[in-house]
């Protein structure tokens, strides 16, 4: 009798072991796919890994098949090329938002920041944010100075600590690297006036691009447009620019030495990070990351979490190509994502980079050295942890 209870009890033992695992291993395959690269690249570039940029961008962006009626697909199928002008004149960037808000049918059910946003989305062009009869700070690369490795940080105004925290820790100088922080006006609706803090900051540092919109989550997209063509009229040669956040902490040693090892077809071509393959819009409302149905129909792309990924500086040009003919989407990393596919070019996933690390979970600085990139950390986290990556009593 006792036997037949040891057996029973083994049994069930193994049965949720067994469970545990299938739950585990179809989560992850749910969440993130894309390992590391092996083989030839993935894709519809599989034997060049040039971008392309077809006169129809309708089926490499998965309008095939019955035209949804949501407004961005519509707008897409349609589309040629974005307004270029910000005027109110027929066809300037304010069209496409009257657009939208007269041929959405529930428009003025959408959150207030989504409305806002596709009112203005097709304007692209802002002039960099400078005090009264200045010049901006932040000198073109020199082309004795090229370099490989562009730290590009989307941070906002009030983000003092954060910067700070990032120039004396992984962001401090090093041959090969330059570090750009990306914002928006320091003149907002709500909130302190931080102009004369941010023009201190940006004589005593020359890292602040600023330019003059208004600096909120659904601007994103405007921080990465506005540095793409900053990069190509002021460091085209570039090698690799990485586009991150405040919050994060990278192991600039191990990213540096992942990118030179990669083979030149891929490096010339590159878009690195933390893949989400199967991401589809939040129909919640009220969430952060909502998606009326009425205003997008289908799937996510495939594409790298904007937590932090890297791209190959050339295709700083064909990338803004590629956005003047994708209409607006109000998330800056799902646009991207777009961009890249209507180029044929498709990302590649390391395991490296976590974006969302869990807020319950403290990181080791052993733990960081199997890592490329790491967030969110406070500042304080980052220099702590900075600090024990340098102490030279570290033992892993």
């Amino acid at each position: 009798m006792r036997c037949s209870k040891c057996l029973l009890c083994l049994s069930a033992l193994l049965t949720l072991l067994g469970l545990k695992v299938y739950i585990e291993w179809t989560s992850e395959s749910r969440v993130k796919a894309y390992p590391e690269p092996q083989g030839t690249l993935p894709g519809p570039t599989a034997t060049s890994a040039e971008p392309t940029l077809p006169a129809n961008l309708s089926a490499r962006l998965g309008q095939t098949g019955l035209l949804p009626s949501a407004y961005w697909n519509q707008q897409q199928w349609r589309l040629g090329t974005l307004p270029s002008e910000n005027s109110t004149e027929p066809g300037g960037c304010q069209a496409w938002g009257a657009a939208a808000a007269a041929e959405i049918p529930d428009f003025a059910s959408y959150p207030e920041d989504l409305r806002h946003f596709l009112l203005s989305a097709a304007c692209r062009r802002f002039p960099q944010w400078l005090p009264a009869g200045e010049d901006s700070q932040v000198a073109s690369c020199s082309s004795t100075n090229v370099p490989y490795l562009l730290l590009a940080v989307k941070s906002e105004p009030g983000h003092f600590a954060e910067r700070q925290a990032v120039r004396e820790t992984w962001g401090s100088s090093a041959p090969g690297i330059r570090l750009l922080f990306l914002l928006g006006s320091p003149v907002g609706k709500r909130g302190p006036d931080l102009r004369t803090l941010v023009t201190w900051e940006s004589h005593h540092y020359s890292d602040l691009l600023l330019w003059d919109f208004l600096d909120v989550l659904y601007n994103q997209t405007l921080k990465d447009l506005l540095l793409l063509t900053w990069v190509g009229q002021h460091c085209p040669d570039v090698n690799f620019v990485l586009q991150i956040q405040d919050d994060a902490f990278v192991n600039i040693p191990a990213l540096l030495g992942h990118l030179q090892a990669l083979p030149p077809t891929w490096a010339r071509s590159l878009y690195l990070g933390e893949v989400f393959t199967q991401a589809k819009p939040l129909r919640k409302p009220g969430g952060p990351y909502y998606v009326p149905g009425s205003f997008f129909d289908g799937d996510y792309p495939a594409y790298a979490s904007g937590g932090g990924y890297v791209i190959a500086g050339r295709l700083a040009p064909w990338l803004l190509q590629a956005a003047a003919r994708v209409a607006p989407f109000p998330f800056g990393d799902v646009y991207t994502g777009l961009c890249f596919r209507a180029l044929g070019l498709v990302p590649r996933g390391h395991s490296g980079f976590r974006t969302a690390w869990p807020a319950d979970h403290t990181i080791d600085p052993c733990t960081l050295r199997d890592l490329l990139l790491v967030r969110p950390l406070s500042p304080q986290d980052t220099i702590r942890l900075w600090r024990q990556l340098q102490s030279p009593k570290l033992k892993c």
